[in-house]
């Protein structure tokens, strides 16, 4: 057993399996998504115009579509990867650190479990597979993509969160409130979140009769509408995002009607929406085109819609991450479409018998250890209900991030989306394990209660 919380074994098993996931997509190349062009080329945009641009710089100014790639991904993971040179052939260094952080996030939930539920070794064993079976933690650790940054900024975000249950001290509500900064540049669906760190400093300035949290709360705030300030500076519409607009088209809308109308009524509905859009004399009448476009298909077809948005949302929380496995291992050409795509169009089980046996064998292992995690975190939550206060109310804030990020990414979900805060999940599922024995002060297990007839023999 090492010194600290965590045995020196699993620290073994974990340092290990990220060994040989590096040095497995620096030899394939594997780290290359398909979205990891877009923060290459911003990087690089930087570096050469000082533009944040997610598309080749023509030295003149973009027209319509375009123009949606400035502001297409925030700032945070551009700068990461301007800062550790990743635009090379081989990011060793970014994904280095993104390791680390992966390691890091692991630990921090694994230390916090240990000290609550002083686990067994086979408890310790039920841990390392519960990491193991979640390939996403490893493959978003080698990925040139933002969700280990993401995932970094929620725990840190959560784990002073919790100190500051504990001690109500401003320093560790200023430490959620620079989080939560750090993550909404990192990934959009986390900038909503600002405004409700603005009414929890508001609630925590009553309770306490101290001003200063209302100022702490109002500050990732400020940030939204400055970043957004400057997002209209560049492309006359006041907006965080483009990315919004995207997924309301192809994803929300374009869901709808492919439900509703078949696939091919989709492709033409989406082009004639893309035309209108593209038609227009500036940027932002572009975006409320498509916002009332959209928006006309989704209040036409609400149960649809909320069907849709549901199963999304489970998928969040079951999806074995068939696309992130194959573009890791390289096994097919990544097109981007999921199992859920091909349910929701009735070509899942199609699908399935596509693949090898061996993928379908890792998915369904990799579902039913979803299922498992997802049980073991409902038992979890509610055992938490008798610990010490830090605990008991960060149970409540854990299930509110989870369920955040499951509603805002809605039809989109999938496994990839989880990673972010993956480690909450994990963290209640291994709440969820039975407790070890009570230790006395020198660390041994204390000794069982003794009956009468033991005594007596």
């Amino acid at each position: 057993m090492a010194r600290g919380p965590v045995p020196s074994w699993v620290w073994a098993v974990l340092v290990g399996a990220h060994i040989l996931a590096l040095g497995w997509v620096l030899h394939k190349g594997s780290w290359d998504f398909p979205d990891s062009g877009r923060y290459l080329q911003a990087a690089e945009n930087l570096r050469v115009y000082g533009e944040l641009y997610a598309k080749p710089w023509l030295r003149m100014p973009p027209r319509g579509q375009a123009v949606q790639e400035f502001t297409i991904r925030p700032l945070g993971y551009p700068l990461a990867v301007l800062g550790l040179r990743a635009g090379m052939n081989r990011p060793v260094l970014l994904l280095g650190l993104q390791n680390l952080l992966s390691l890091l996030n692991i630990g921090l939930v694994l230390a916090l479990w240990a000290r609550w539920a002083r686990p067994k070794a086979s408890q310790w064993a039920l841990a390392v597979v519960g990491v193991l079976s979640f390939p996403a933690q490893l493959i978003y650790a080698n990925a040139v993509m933002s969700e280990m940054l993401l995932q970094t900024a929620v725990v840190v975000m959560v784990s002073v969160g919790l100190s500051f249950i504990r001690t109500q001290r401003e320093q560790y509500f200023a430490g959620v409130a620079g989080a939560s900064i750090i993550a909404l540049l990192l990934k959009p669906v986390f900038y909503p979140l600002a405004f409700v760190i603005v009414g929890l400093g508001m609630w925590l300035a009553w309770r306490v009769r101290r001003i200063n949290f209302a100022f702490i709360g109002l500050i990732p705030l400020v940030v939204v509408l400055l970043y957004m300030g400057w997002n209209k500076e560049r492309t006359g519409y006041f907006h965080f995002s483009s990315i919004a607009e995207v997924n309301l088209l192809h994803y929300n809308a374009a869901g709808v009607v492919r439900q509703t109308e078949g696939p091919a009524a989709e492709e033409k509905w989406v082009a004639s929406v893309l035309r209108e859009a593209n038609s227009q004399p500036d940027f932002a009448a572009r975006q409320h085109v498509i916002q009332s476009r959209a928006g006309a298909v989704l209040w036409a077809h609400p149960v649809v819609y909320a069907r849709q948005h549901l199963q999304g949302m489970a998928a969040l929380f079951l999806d074995p991450g068939r696309f992130d496995v194959a573009q890791f291992l390289r096994l097919e050409p990544s097109n981007g479409a999921g199992l859920l795509a091909q349910a929701q169009t009735g070509g899942l089980w199609q699908a399935l018998g596509r693949l090898p046996l061996a993928m379908l064998s890792l998915l369904g292992w990799v579902l039913l250890a979803n299922v498992v995690r997802l049980v073991l975190a409902a038992r979890g939550f509610l055992r938490l209900k008798h610990s010490e206060p830090g605990l008991r109310y960060g149970r409540w804030v854990a299930l509110g991030l989870l369920l955040y990020v499951a509603f805002l990414t809605g039809p989109l979900g999938a496994a990839r989306f989880l990673v972010p805060v993956w480690p909450l999940l994990f963290g209640l599922a291994l709440m969820g394990l039975p407790k070890g024995p009570e230790r006395d002060a020198s660390g041994a297990d204390k000794a069982a209660p003794v009956s009468k007839d033991q005594r007596q023999s």
